[in-house]
């Protein structure tokens, strides 16, 4: 990751937070007063193992209710799924903070675009502590196959007498038909050697095959303008449970991160989170894409260090120097 700046988080999508030094608390934990507030209620219950069953279904159904009520235009219902406080992002990146921000925004969402069928498929569901929910899914909206209208979402979820999302943050749209059949070996370009010059200083990156060539193994060596070094090791990688692209980081300083990679065409997209030796943690979506067989571009957006929002990254490149 980058070590360029303090503030960085470690953990990059593979790429580049070494610059911009983007960390990023998992989306999951965007909401500090949210989990600091779980993990209280979890101390309670830490001795025995809580069964979120029941949580999981209610959940689930709820998702069922979104699609239901988003279909049949039904801004009342789809905000009382919110909470009071609820941030969500959209995939360009907007912000809308507060359930009446919310209902405004899939007010005029409809009055542009009509009633529009949303397909919701959850990839993961997990519970953090007793009243906190964190899902990872995918979306459709509406009929076509228009690659536009397929995205990636995070969604926590609080439970504050029922369950709410307090924060939804959606990725750019993919081409499913791409990234619902993931293959390591679309990323076989990246082996090789590469360079980046950023503001803060240059990296260098190494890219070879691992375990066969099922893994890609990442080595990042960061130089500052003053001569500080760091370095982080990635290793990307096909998950079959989740069938996804996934990749984690580690960093040097004894920090780590994940991300889940989607892509359309010679676009990729990594959503990912990171957590630094001191227990700080971080969020960021990174696209980058193909230019030619000798480079790619990489940009870091939708950055969040401890639920706080960070500007986004500069547009960098990156340009092979061997293979």
């Amino acid at each position: 990751m980058l070590p360029f700046e303090k503030v960085v988080f470690l953990s990059l999508t593979f790429l580049l937070s070494v610059f911009c030094s983007c960390v990023f608390p998992s989306t999951a934990f965007a909401i500090d007063g949210e989990l600091i507030a779980a993990k209280k209620v979890g101390k309670k219950s830490a001795s025995r193992t809580v069964n979120h069953d029941a949580d999981e279904q209610i959940i689930r159904h709820q998702a069922a209710d979104y699609s239901r009520a988003f279909a049949a235009g039904d801004v009342n219902a789809l905000a009382a799924m919110w909470a009071d406080d609820a941030v969500f992002t959209d995939q360009q990146g907007r912000v809308y903070t507060g359930r009446n921000a919310i209902a405004d925004q899939m007010t005029s969402f409809f009055k542009t675009y009509g009633k529009q069928p949303i397909e919701i498929k959850i990839d993961s569901l997990q519970f953090p502590a007793d009243n906190l929910a964190v899902e990872h899914g995918v979306s459709h909206i509406g009929n076509s196959n228009n690659p536009a209208g397929f995205g990636t979402y995070t969604a926590v979820h609080v439970k504050r007498g029922g369950w709410k999302m307090v924060s939804v943050t959606e990725a750019p749209k993919f081409d499913a038909s791409v990234a619902s059949l993931p293959n390591i070996n679309d990323l076989s370009w990246l082996i090789g050697d590469w360079k980046v010059e950023g503001p803060k200083g240059d990296l260098q990156i190494k890219a070879d095959w691992v375990a066969g060539k099922k893994i890609i193994r990442c080595a990042f060596d960061a130089t500052t303008k003053d001569g500080q070094k760091t370095s982080q090791t990635q290793f990307i990688f096909y998950d079959p449970l989740l069938r996804r692209i996934r990749s984690w980081q580690f960093d040097w300083n004894g920090g780590y991160g994940e991300s889940r990679w989607f892509n359309s065409g010679s676009d990729w997209i990594a959503e990912g989170c990171s957590v630094q030796s001191d227990g700080t943690t971080g969020s960021a979506r990174y696209m980058f894409k193909k230019l030619d067989d000798n480079t790619f571009s990489w940009q870091s957006t939708s950055r969040r260090l401890m639920g706080k929002q960070i500007p986004d990254t500069p547009i960098l490149t990156a340009k092979r120097t061997g293979t």
